[in-house]
Parts: structure tokens; sequence; C-alpha cells
């Protein structure tokens, strides 16, 4: 069975039918389009070339019968092979279908033998014509000898199929470049050349330079191929094959900017399919032996056609050679030519070249002006900025503007040498996280030992392979990377830092804090108490604290509701705040309780700053609304006694006598008696 990804288009309106014959076709190679009637089915081989049909005999709108007519009627590239699909087997439509243009038929229901014998004589059909264009085309070469070798034709087919897959990833060329399109110009671009069998080997095999007439004879080998390639046209006038190897082999020497031949072509006047093999023409050209040059490397054929970037390429195409280089490569090494393998150098890795992390400057200082220009032209493929100084002076300014984070310097220079530039680099602020590599002419022991007491990191031969430069440049770019990341780190670890201690700072004051009030919670005011009894104790002092309870606060809640109830534990607040000392502790313990440390203060002593609060408290009046709420309090006060007497026993005394409070009538201070208060233990 064919293997191929031939074209095949099934039309019919019984869906079930549609993908029974849609599903056989795929599951055996082929790309299937599908249409429902023969109008449908019109417009498609029309969009594109569809090699094979099958269509049913009766349909809406255009039946199979009229499809195939219009079919032959019509001037599509290559032949279409027509199978159709017949409910009722019989001569007279069998006729009918062979007039029409229908090349086999086949009965409902389907059966699926029948039709995979159908596809085998199709595919032999087809195969033949495309045979008949090949031979036809290539019996023109018979009449004299291609002086190329058959690798150069495998390669630039090769090439150019690469190139054209990549510029179908794009959007500029996704629908001009499509399968087909790849597949043509695949098969096309070995006839670029054709019209060289018409020019003498003398000039073809000449060493050296051509003479300017010599020159003249060989360009007219573009209208000698496409004489050739025309006489082929005339015998298939719509076959696309040929319409594009016409094009290849007249326009495959015409340059972007205008200055190629014959015709003089600019920009996309110049057919794409020429466009693409232009380039993979010339790639080979470079990378491959001649008669009269050696090959260069792959790094100088990319300085080439880079440079000839919309000049003699057109710069799209130029962007997919970069897409695909590495598979260029690969296709060199494997396509190579047994001498050229012996005198081809080795091309530097693009997976070395390519670089995909951020950009980072690299300042190159040599004092060679030819050598500096060679090393900046080739970092630069590193899609790294590279900046170029010629002395130590001119180096250091830029190393203060730009802050390179990698520097490759040469050790001999006028002024500031390679040595001495590496000191006052490593002196300066930014200079400890620089990877510096030293260029020396020679290995000897006393150079390098000199380059590393200066401050270099690396030390090479200025002859050194640019694979290896390359090699320990990405070395210093990944130290350079990590020096940023440390860093970045760093800074990262003191933010978070940061931002911890800030969030245990509120946590902190969330939990000492009453939310509502703003006084020192029941859990940090009871840690002071510890803290003051441990003094008052240590220093034999005075120690008093109060509770203090809002009367009839439930009665607020209840009537008013507990926003009044908050307003008054807010207002509450103020005025214990404004008539205690600074150095009391104020604390909301609970609903409307409250607790005040007086830290070396006797009962006495304490009870005259409650007078106060209770006072100012019953005098107030706490809006609400359109209410002024009276409001009154009770207040149990109780003094530390004796050592072994702890915050708990000091709280129930305070919290006994807030009840005796509350009983004799409330609005009043009541005092538990201690005959020890202030004395120690």
């Amino acid at each position: 069975m064919w293997t191929g990804a031939m074209r095949a288009l099934v039309v019919d309106d019984d869906e079930v039918s549609l993908d029974i014959v849609s599903n056989i076709l795929s599951e055996h190679g082929y790309e299937v389009s599908a249409a429902r009637d023969g109008c449908e089915a019109l417009g498609v081989v029309e969009r594109g070339v569809s090699q094979l049909v099958v269509t049913d005999w009766e349909m809406p709108r255009m039946g199979g019968l009229e499809l195939c007519r219009r079919i032959r009627d019509s001037d599509f590239s290559g032949y279409i092979y027509i199978i159709m699909l017949t409910g009722h087997h019989s001569e007279k439509q069998r006729l009918q279908g062979i007039y029409a243009g229908a090349d086999d038929f086949l009965t409902k229901p389907l059966n699926t033998s029948e039709l995979l014998i159908c596809l085998k004589r199709a595919n032999r059909i087809l195969s033949l014509e495309t045979r008949d264009l090949a031979l036809f085309a290539m019996a023109k070469l018979a009449e004299s000898r291609d002086p190329e070798t058959g690798a150069h034709i495998e390669r630039v087919q090769s090439y150019t199929r690469l190139l054209a897959q990549a510029l179908s990833s794009t959007a500029k060329y996704r629908n001009i470049v499509n399968t087909e399109f790849v597949r043509l110009v695949h098969q096309t671009s070995p006839l670029h050349d054709i019209g060289k069998v018409g020019i003498p080997d003398a000039i073809l095999q000449k060493r050296g330079k051509l003479t300017v007439d010599e020159y003249a004879v060989m360009k007219k080998h573009t209208e000698l191929g496409a004489r050739t390639l025309e006489a082929a046209l005339e015998r298939f006038p719509h076959a696309k094959f040929l319409h594009m190897a016409r094009d290849i082999a007249a326009y495959h020497h015409e340059k972007y900017d205008g200055t190629g031949y014959p015709k003089g072509l600019t920009g996309e006047e110049i057919p794409l399919a020429a466009r693409i093999v232009a380039l993979a023409d010339v790639y080979d050209a470079l990378t491959t032996r001649r008669p009269y040059k050696d090959a260069l490397s792959h790094y100088k054929a990319r300085v080439i056609i880079l440079k000839e970037r919309c000049c003699h390429f057109d710069s799209d195409v130029v962007d997919a050679f970069l897409q695909c280089e590495e598979e260029f490569i690969a296709i060199k090494e494997k396509l190579t030519d047994v001498e050229e393998e012996r005198r081809a150098p080795r091309a530097v890795p693009v997976h070395i070249l390519a670089e995909h992390d951020p950009a980072i400057r690299i300042l190159i200082v040599q004092e060679n002006p030819e050598e500096l220009k060679v090393l900046t032209d080739f970092l630069k493929l590193t899609n790294h900025e590279v900046l170029a100084a010629s002395n130590g002076e001119d180096a250091l300014r830029l190393f203060g503007e730009q802050s390179p984070r990698v520097v490759i310097t040469g050790c001999t220079m006028p002024g500031i040498d390679g040595l001495e530039l590496c000191k006052r680099i490593r002196a300066c602020e930014l200079g400890q996280c620089v990877h510096i590599v030293m260029l020396c002419p020679t290995t000897e022991k006393s150079n390098v030992v000199d380059a590393f007491e200066a401050g270099a990191d690396d030390f090479v031969t200025t002859d050194v392979d640019h694979a290896e430069l390359l090699a320990r440049v990405r070395a210093g770019l990944r130290t350079a990377r990590l020096h940023d990341e440390l860093s970045r780190r760093t800074e990262a670890s003191q933010q978070i830092s940061l931002q911890l201690a800030q969030l245990n700072k509120t946590l902190q004051e969330a939990a000492d804090t009453d939310h509502l009030t703003g006084l020192c919670s029941r859990r940090y005011g009871i840690a002071r108490l510890d803290e003051q009894i441990s003094l008052a104790d240590r220093y034999c002092g005075p120690l008093s604290i109060a509770i203090i309870d809002i009367d009839h606060f439930k009665n607020i809640n209840d009537t008013l509701g507990h926003d009044a109830g908050d307003a008054v534990l807010v207002a509450m607040a103020r005025l214990f705040r404004e008539n205690v000392r600074a150095t009391d502790i104020v604390c909301r313990i609970g609903g409307e309780e409250f607790l005040i440390i007086f830290p070396a203060q006797t009962t006495g002593e304490a009870s005259i700053s409650l007078e106060r609060c209770r006072q100012a408290i019953a005098d107030e009046r706490f809006p609400f609304g359109e209410h002024n709420l009276a409001v009154t309090v009770s207040i149990g006060i109780a003094g530390h006694r004796r050592r072994e007497d702890g915050c708990s026993r000091l709280l129930r005394d305070a919290d006994k006598a807030l009840y005796d409070a509350k009983n004799s009538g409330r609005n009043r201070i009541c005092a538990m008696s201690s005959e020890c208060e202030g004395q120690p233990a």
C-alpha cells in the first residue's frame, strides 16, 4: 500500500458512509478532507491539490457526475484520480461515469477490500504521472555532464526542506508555505543548477577567480535551466511541480537588494521558492570544497549569511536558517563527501552559540584590531551584548559605564596592560563578581602564575579554538549568573526576615492588645502582673490591683444592642487612661471587666486614682444615637501581701472585693484589708 502523505477528498451526504471511507483512507496514510456535496467538494479541490477524490453518485446541489465533469474541465495541477460510489451498479451508469471522467467505481454497501484495490490502482496511475514529469525533465540532462556531486544535490534538497518547514510556522507564511509547498520545493530544488550542463568544464572546474567573460558565460546557466524546464512545461502546462522548478532554476541567483542575475529582481519580486533555495545553495557552496576554494566552517558561513541579510538574502529566510542551525550541521556532517570530510573544519556546535539565557555584557580587550573584530563578531553570536576596547584605558572606562560580567583581555597592550587591568578591575566595587579570561601567546608557567595572581579566573592562549573559547565564556557566564542568583537569594532572605519580623510584631501587638478598646489584653496584663509581683517581692515594695466591672452592662446590650455596649467600653477605656498614672497598667480582661495594676502603690494610694475614675465615669454621659447613657462602675481593690502569694491569690482578693462593692449597692470602691501591705513577707 502507498505510504506517502497523498491528499484524498471524500464527498458524500451520508455521514455514516463519509466517516467509514474517511477512516479507511486515514488508516492507510492518506491526508483526508471531507465534503457533503459536489459544490463544497469543488471548492476544496480549487483551494488545494487533491490527488484522489472518492465521491458519491447522488448528492444535493451538485451530484457526483457533475463534480467529475467540473474537475475534468478545469486546469488543476497534476492528475486527480476519481473513484465513484453508487448504489446501483448498471452498465448505463458506468458508461455515464466514464464519460463524465470517473476512473473507477465501487458499489454500496462499501467493501473495504475492493476500496483498497481501487486505491492501489490510483496510486500506480498517480505515481506514473509524477515519474513521467521527473523523467522528462531529467532527460534534458543527458545532453551533457553535470560536474556537481550527488551529495550536493541531497544537501541542498534537505536544507531547502528545513527552511520551508521553518517558514511554515511563521504568521507571515503560514497560509503560503503549506504541506504541498514544502513537498514541491523539496522535490524541485535539485533542478536549481540544471542549466550548468551547458557550461564548459573549463569554466565549471576552473581553480581561481573567473574572468569577466568566463563569469558572463557561467551566469547563463540560469537561463539555460529555465529554458530546459519551459520545454517540459509545454507538455505539462498545469503542473505546479514544473512551474516551481522553472522559477528556482531561473531566479535562485537573484539577490534581495536587486544586484543579482539574470533579471535584477528585488525583494518579493523573486519567487519564494527561489529565495529559499538561494540560501540553501550558498550555505552548501560555502561549507563544501570546490575546485576553486576550500570549505568554510559553519561559523564562518553563518557570519557571511548574517551580513547578507536583506542584501543577498530575504531576512525571513535568514531567520528560518537561524531557527534550524542544528539540523543544518547534522545534515552537513551526515552528507559530507569523503574528500571534504578530511579537509572541512569542524563546525562550532550551535548549542554553544545559541544562548537562551538573559543577555549579559561581555567586554573584549585586544590590541590587534583584526583579532578584536573576529572575537567581537564571533561572540555576538551568543546573543549577548559585546563591548570592544583596544587598550586598557578604554576598557576601564567601559567597565565603569557598562558593568560587563565577563572580561576577555590580552596580556600585552600599551599603557595599562592586561595584568594591570585585572588588578584595577578587582579593586572596583563591582570587580569581585566579574569573570576574567586572560589571553596570552604562550602557556608558560610564569604567564599563568602572573595572570592568576593579577585576578584572572581563566587563562587561554591567543590561538584558542573558537568552540573552546565559547565554552570558557559560558562557564564565566554561569559564574556570573550564580553570583546574581546568590545575591537575589540573599536579598530575598533579608526581605523575608524583615517581613517575618514585621509580622511577628503585628502578631505580638494583636496578642497584647484588646482590639476594641486598645487597652492591654488579659494575657498581657497577667504577664505584667507576674512581673510586678516579682519586683515587689525583691524590693519589698507595695503593689496594688483593681478589678472594675460596669454596673448593669447587660441591660445596655439587651436594650440598645451591642454597638451601644462597645461605644461605652471604648469611652470607659479613655476615662481610665485619663485618670491614672502613666506607669499604671490598664487592661480589659473580660466583656465589661477591667484590670488596673498600680506598681509601687498601696491600696490607699491606688484608691485615690480609682475614686477619680469612678467619679469621672459617674459624671459622664455616654452618647449613643438619641440616648445619653448614665453608667457607673463597681471596683474591687487588693494589695499584694506576702512573698508566697502569687498572681492568682491577688486576683481572687480583688475579685472578692469587687463582689463586696456590688453587694453593697454598686458605684463604689471596696478594698481587701491587709495587715502586711507593703511589708516584706
